[in-house]
């Protein structure tokens, strides 16, 4: 079963590039194992004994998971795209003290942070759940243990059923509100592993026939095996759609339990090939995800090929049975293998390693990002927008800014906490410019709205009677409530655009900015709910600008330029593919008070966007366009602003 389920996790993510549950069949069986094994020694000595179970388990898991973060650690500067060291480094450490899982819920919820390119070290997630979740359940069985005293079977099998409901039922729920954080949540995970417990509790009073135990283990196979085709796993886990390949795992684990039989599933994964798999399948689970992200990295690819891809599997047994032979035999195969102090020992040795591979690693990225922020964005060497044709600009000139810095080339608002994040419904408003101004230009709705403030700061350079209110929130455009696929970032939109009509309503800025349309399933649109803030508005005597959509690349802008430079056309997308051959907003019949500008030229040629402009970085990630090149389109914004300013205030000209 652990050969399954890590050629399972292995070939989905090599050439499918999806989630296949085979993570969720090691679930079972280490908590049929493990959790199982501590069960009756509750039972037998009438007390659980957690020293010797967690060093065993370090043990078990600490070496080769610490060799292969030692070796990404002091390989990844070489192969790694600088854009990636940042969020790599952070990620290591994370891996190393077991916590990645919460590292990647923490960025799940992080809007900027959610396309961000996998880490060499992403998949260690798995790993820290699952040492999480046993610890969490060892205890929680020696504290039940304590407490009844001497348990018998009944009792730690309701206890093990209790544990595992309750955590369903909050898997299920925490799922249906915030499946993405979810998916990475401890506590969503532990009834997988109750599950596995409560399976070898049950052996005993389980008599099956050999006709049952013969079709009820070939249909949980065959329901582990589809279940990655026929449901979306990284969308829908790990609520009640885990049952399905949990389950199948726990039927397995029953229906095997007796004596051989002619046709049952056993026989199969009872199988030479299948049982040698099974003894190098953790350190395969380990190494082929760093080898994978090195491939597609060099290769620039976003899966691999037929050919490649056997070359990745191959590398990757090859790798994981040298580990398990020459680092994991060698811990797990000693006697006494339950001593603290010489387990402890090694740990830190091998976290000492790992961290003198980040320390140079660490070192290098701090000289690469001081060289980047002394360079100086001035008009001559970095014309951005203003260069003619939107040509990319000279070889000979360093694109700004460089890919240390790129990500945090952005607005003031992230920096300055005026930016509502994906679940919170509070108004939060920053203002920029004089205070004294004595008219208002309101920045109003998503990121896509953000990224214009740069450019808008610079407009106001030439209009000290004027300042910038914002009022922004990730991933809700004004009077947008369907741009978030989670029910609880919907219902935090729907909230915060009430509030925001209600100060808008009642404070009355002299003008709104915002954005006027979106690019939904490949189609640009008007959104019918930014229509209808617009009309509201406009009764108000509230005028708005409303300025088309910026393009959204299906691929990390800035990386690809690092990987393939400013010229490849592989960082290029075509016009049509993202944007609408006329705007959308010219079929929109209500105009009062509204005005649209359209900077798509600035952004494109009348065939392709391209990534790099006037030697300016022009995104700093798939969609979202850095500060640097924004500045760049002051000049021309104050142009078209201008006679709007005029209509809305004429007395900000005098």
């Amino acid at each position: 079963m652990r050969a399954i389920g890590a050629l399972l996790v292995a070939i989905y993510h090599i050439w499918i590039g999806r989630v296949s549950g085979g993570v969720d069949v090691f679930f079972i069986v280490s908590g049929y194992l493990l959790i199982g094994s501590l069960a009756q020694q509750a039972e037998a000595k009438h007390r659980v004994d957690l020293i010797p179970f967690a060093t065993k388990l370090a043990r078990r898991l600490l070496p080769a998971s610490f060799l292969v973060l030692a070796v990404i650690a002091m390989s990844a500067p070489f192969w790694l795209p600088r854009m990636r060291w940042e969020t790599g480094m952070h990620q290591i450490v994370a891996s190393s003290l077991y916590l990645e899982n919460w590292f990647l819920a923490d960025a799940a919820i992080d809007y900027l942070a959610r396309d961000a390119v996998g880490s060499p070290v992403q998949h260690y997630w798995a790993m820290s759940a699952q040492v999480q979740c046993l610890l969490i359940l060892a205890a929680a069985v020696a504290v039940f243990t304590s407490i009844r005293r001497r348990p018998s079977p009944t009792d730690l099998l309701v206890f093990l059923t209790t544990v595992f409901a309750l955590s369903l039922a909050y898997s299920i729920y925490g799922t249906s509100r915030n499946q993405a954080f979810a998916y990475y949540d401890t506590f969503a995970r532990i009834w997988e592993f109750a599950l596995g417990g409560i399976s070898r509790l049950l052996l005993p009073g389980i008599n099956l026939s050999p006709m049952q135990r013969t079709i009820g283990g070939w249909i949980g196979f065959a329901a582990i095996l589809s279940c990655g085709i026929l449901l979306e796993i990284s969308t829908v886990f790990p609520g009640y759609a885990a049952l399905w390949p949990t389950l199948a795992a726990a039927a397995i684990l029953v229906c095997g339990d007796g004596p051989p039989l002619r046709c049952g599933v056993a026989r199969l994964l009872a199988a030479r090939p299948l049982v040698w798999l099974g003894g190098i399948s953790y350190s395969l689970y380990l190494w082929h995800w760093p080898i994978l992200v090195f491939y597609l990295t060099y290769s620039y690819q976003t899966s691999a090929g037929p050919v490649a891809g056997m070359v990745v599997l191959f590398v990757s047994i090859v790798l994981s049975y040298f580990t398990t032979r020459i680092v994991e035999a060698r811990f797990r195969g000693r006697k006494n293998d339950d001593r603290p102090l010489q387990t402890a020992f090694g740990t830190i040795i091998a976290l000492a390693v790992i961290a003198a591979g980040l320390f140079v690693w660490r070192v290098e990225a701090g000289q690469s990002m001081t060289e980047e922020q002394l360079r100086v964005a001035d008009a001559e060497r970095y014309p951005g927008a203003a260069i003619k044709g939107l040509a990319p600009g000279s070889s000979d000139i360093p694109v700004h800014p460089g890919p240390m810095t790129v990500k945090w080339d952005d607005a003031d608002v992230y920096r300055d906490g005026c930016h509502q994040s994906l679940q919170g419904a509070a108004l939060l408003s920053c203002s920029y410019g004089p205070r004294e101004a004595s008219h208002t230009l309101a920045l109003v709705g998503g990121s896509h709205s953000v990224h214009w403030l740069p450019a808008l700061q610079g407009v106001l350079q030439r209009y000290p009677d004027w300042k910038i209110v914002t009022y922004t929130k990730s991933s809700c455009a004004l009077g947008s409530q369907e741009t978030s696929e989670a029910p609880a970032h919907r219902d935090a939109c729907t909230k915060w655009n009430e509030l925001l009509m209600e100060r808008l309503l009642s404070t009355k800025p002299d003008l709104i900015f915002t954005t006027s349309t979106r690019v939904v399933d490949g189609i640009e649109e008007v959104p019918a709910g930014y229509q209808r803030q617009w009309e509201r508005l406009a009764a108000a005597g509230i005028p708005v600008v409303a300025m088309r959509d910026t393009p959204w690349f299906g691929f990390d802008v800035p990386e690809c330029v690092e990987i393939n430079g400013r010229f490849s056309l592989k960082c290029a997308v075509q016009r049509e593919l993202v944007l609408a051959p006329i705007s959308p907003t010219r079929a929109v019949s209500f105009k009062e008070n509204l005005h649209f500008l359209d900077f798509s030229d600035y952004f494109c040629t009348a065939e392709m966007c391209p990534a790099v402009i006037g030697n300016v970085q022009v995104y700093y990630d798939k969609h979202h366009v850095t500060a640097t090149y924004m500045r760049t389109l002051s000049e021309e914004l104050a142009r078209q602003l201008a006679p709007i300013f005029r209509d809305a205030k004429p007395l900000a000209l005098e």
